[in-house]
This record gives C-alpha cells, structure tokens and sequence, in this order.
C-alpha cells in the first residue's frame, strides 16, 4: 500500500466522523475505494439485524441473501437451550438439520473441523452457526473448504470474531490464524444476549477493550516496519473501544436484575455486539486481523497453548485477551516512563533464545522456531528503526501511553465489576505460566506489537519478570 507514514491524516481521529455502522453498511456486500488509504477494501457480510425473537423470525431475511433449500444449524448443549431449539424452529421451511457438539473443553481444532466436515456430508445449501467464537470459527473455515455459505446468530456477545473473515484455528496444538470466510448475514435478540452467562459477556468487553492495544501497535508497525494500515480502519476499532467503556456499568449484572435493569442489560449488550462485529468487519476490510488484534492476543493465544498442553479446562478467549491487555497497557507505561525512550540494554542471544523457546512451546517449539527470526534486528537496521519510533511516539505514542494512565485502572475495575477476570493467577496461571506468556508470546507470530518493542529495546525479559513476580501482591496494575 503506498502511504506516507509521517503524514498527519494517519491519525484514526482524522476519520472519527466516519467511523460508525452507517459507514460499514454502506459497504456491505461490497468492494470500494477507501477515501483514507486508496486501498479496495471488500466487506463480505452484507446483513446484521437485532430484533426480538429472532430465532423464529430469521428466516424472513434469509431470502434477501439468496438463501434457500435445506441447512444445517452448527450449536453446541449450552446454544441449543439458548435459542438453537427455537431456530430449528423458526427455520422450519428450510428443513433444518443439526450438529450438537457436546466437548465441554470444544476448541476449532483438527477433531472439531472433522465433526463439522463430516455433517456436511449431504451438501445443505447454507449453515447457521447458533453460538460465539468457537462454533463460528469452526462453520467459517468449513465454509470456506465446503463453498457452503452461512449466516451468524449470536448467543452472546463475547468476542469480535463473528464478522471476521479468518480463523484462529489450533492445529497441531498450535494456534494460528487461516483463511476462512465471514457470515453472509449476522443476527441477534437483545434478550438473548442479555441472558447469556455473565462471564461470556465480561469476555466481549475485554475483546473490544484490547483494541486500544491493537490499533497503537499497529500505528507503531507502521513507523518501524512500513506494515500496511489504513486510518479509516484505525479510526472505528479506536472509536469502537473508546465507546466500549461508555457501556460498562450497563454491562453489570444486578444482584436484583428488574424488568428495567434486564432491558438496559439488553441495550448495552446490543451496543456491544454491535461493537464487536464492527472490529470483525474491519478485519475483513482490511484482510488481516491486524486492526484488531496486537500484543494482548499473542499473550492470550500463548496461554490457550499451554492449557491444552497441560490439558487443563480453558477459560474463555476474552478473559485471556482482557488480562493481555491490562498486562501490554502496563508494558507501554513502563518501556516509556516519564514521556521518555527506552534505554537500550543487550537483547538475548540466539542460542540462549532457542533454548528458552524450546523450554516455552515444547512440543510446538519447532513451529515457533521456523516462523520467528532467531535475534531482533542489529545494527543499521534497528537505529532506523528506533529514529522511526521516535518520530511516532512524540507525535502520538507518548500521548496515547500517557491516557493509559487513566485507562489501566479503570480497565481494570470495570472487569472486575462485570465479573472478569484483570490478572492471571484469576484463571489458575501460575507466576511461571504468567512469565512465559509475557516473555515469549511474542513468537505465536511474527508480528510487531508491544512485545516485540519490549524485546528490541532489550527489556521484555526483565519486564516479564517483574510483572509475574509481582503478580500476588497485585502491584502491577
């Protein structure tokens, strides 16, 4: 993509005007010139709706998507009770057909993708994913190896990958993203979401919280490493986790929940989904889950890994990518104290790196080891580098670090409040667990974040010390 990375209309609030829904339902089902970047940026769904009951009314959009012969609905034991019975219902005229996975540990690995693969034996001509993250990213990749499309109809709003057009997938027992395909068409039921348990909703939040996160790696990457961004993009992840927090308290849930706090609950967790198909659809306009996932996923996918390893129940995505985010926050705030570099101190060597890597993924090192360079970078190229991420934090980085500040604890209690988790020993991770996700999430991929910033200016290791040493006392944050 040619763009002028020191130019000022990179800045996300230059295009805070337009970054709302109204501007991705223009894009719907479409492929146009972005005013920002010049870029053709396509946005494969082309519906969302909330309406109430809309498991039995589903089935009066489905035409205007072209969908029509028989389906099969993908739920797992919890979405069936939730509103997977009333969709068979609702999608009568269809003749539905159902898969139930019944795995309470369910991940989109290799036996899950079979499942699906093997129900698609009879050809139905679309699919109705009844659930959130998982059960979407299984009926996505199947619908992208199967040309079978399908539609969304969330249970909760948990997590941002509903309207995405890739799929984190734990192949091997590694967790990588795959090309994949978004829903034609994403549908909801405030009330349904509002009943969802309140865990799954205090996961959405920290999912779209992540996104301060994500969107300042980004822009970092773009001055250090020219990746390719888009500012409009920027602008509604940004605008999309700025507005988040406006619905926190909403989000709570009362010990007494009346008729009025259940229909507040209902609007809030609407915003929120809302919020979170926005970040999916960016990443899909973008074609990449850069907008929308940075340091705070690696952690989270590393600690995914190490569950299932250990073969230890998993917590939910959110939970995980919340406490990534808390954890990078304080990062930033400490690499860059006082509006101030980072002094630069020795990085690790290659072989003491393989060696620790090894020690990390275990049986998955060998996968880290091949997609990640051994040492950051030296000599001429990492000064460069470092003058690039000069010029970027003192004319936004050091703003956007100083707002931390604020935000950290009051991230942090809003989590807290919704019931979520803000550190990790909350999920059963030791000090140990808490050190390597922090040290060597940054090899789940070869990416630029907050990790790989930490680690070029020589500081990850100490920092990850630190932060996991101090994990009981809660001093960190």
């Amino acid at each position: 993509m040619n763009i002028d990375k020191h130019s000022n209309q990179n800045n996300p609030e230059i295009w805070y005007e337009l970054a709302n829904m109204n501007t991705l339902r223009s894009w719907f089902g479409q492929t146009k010139k972005c005013p920002a970047c010049g870029r053709m940026h396509q946005l494969h769904t082309r519906m969302m709706e909330e309406k109430p009951d809309m498991a039995h009314e589903i089935a009066n959009y489905l035409p205007e998507l072209g969908l029509k012969g028989t389906c099969l609905v993908v739920m797992d034991e919890n979405t069936r009770d939730a509103a997977g019975n009333a969709l068979l219902e609702g999608l009568e005229q269809y003749h539905p057909q159902s898969i139930v996975f019944t795995r309470p540990d369910l991940h989109a690995d290799e036996q899950a993708l079979g499942s699906l693969l093997t129900a698609l034996s009879n050809r139905p001509d679309f699919m109705v994913t009844c659930g959130s993250g998982t059960l979407t990213d299984i009926t996505r990749y199947n619908s992208f190896m199967t040309n079978i499309p399908f539609v969304s109809y969330a249970t909760a709003a948990s997590v941002d990958g509903f309207a995405s057009g890739s799929a984190p997938l734990l192949v091997n027992g590694f967790k990588s993203t795959y090309p994949a395909v978004a829903p034609e068409g994403i549908f909801y039921d405030a009330a349904v979401l509002a009943r969802a348990p309140q865990k799954m909703t205090a996961a959405g939040f920290g999912d779209v919280l992540a996104k301060v996160i994500a969107i300042l790696d980004w822009r970092l990457a773009l001055a250090a490493e020219d990746e390719d961004y888009c500012p409009l993009i920027a602008a509604l992840v940004d605008r999309a986790a700025q507005d988040c927090l406006d619905l926190a308290d909403d989000l709570v849930e009362q010990e007494a929940m009346t008729d009025q706090a259940f229909d507040n609950k209902g609007k809030a967790c609407t915003r929120l989904m809302e919020t979170l198909a926005l970040t999916g659809m960016a990443m899909q306009m973008m074609g990449n889950t850069r907008p929308a996932s940075g340091a705070e996923h690696h952690i989270s996918h590393l600690l995914e890994m190490r569950d299932i390893q250990m073969h230890r129940q998993g917590s939910l995505h959110g939970d995980k990518v919340g406490i990534g985010t808390l954890v990078s926050m304080a990062m930033y705030l400490r690499l860059f104290q006082d509006g101030q570099m980072p002094r630069q101190k020795p990085t690790l060597d290659p072989k003491t790196w393989e060696k620790e890597v090894r020690r990390v993924y275990g049986p998955l090192a060998g996968h880290a080891l091949a997609i990640n360079p051994s040492q950051p970078p030296q000599g001429a190229e990492w000064e460069e580098q470092k003058r690039q991420l000069v010029w970027a934090m003192e004319h936004f980085g050091f703003a956007n670090v100083e707002r931390f500040k604020t935000l950290l604890p009051i991230a942090r209690d809003k989590i807290l409040a919704m019931g979520g988790p803000a550190y990790p020993d909350q999920l059963g991770y030791s000090v140990q667990d808490t050190y390597d996700a922090i040290a060597f999430g940054k090899e789940v991929r070869p990416k630029f974040t907050t990790l790989r910033l930490a680690e070029r200016y020589g500081w990850i290791y100490d920092l990850a010390e630190d932060f996991a040493a101090n994990l009981p006392t809660r001093s960190t944050y």
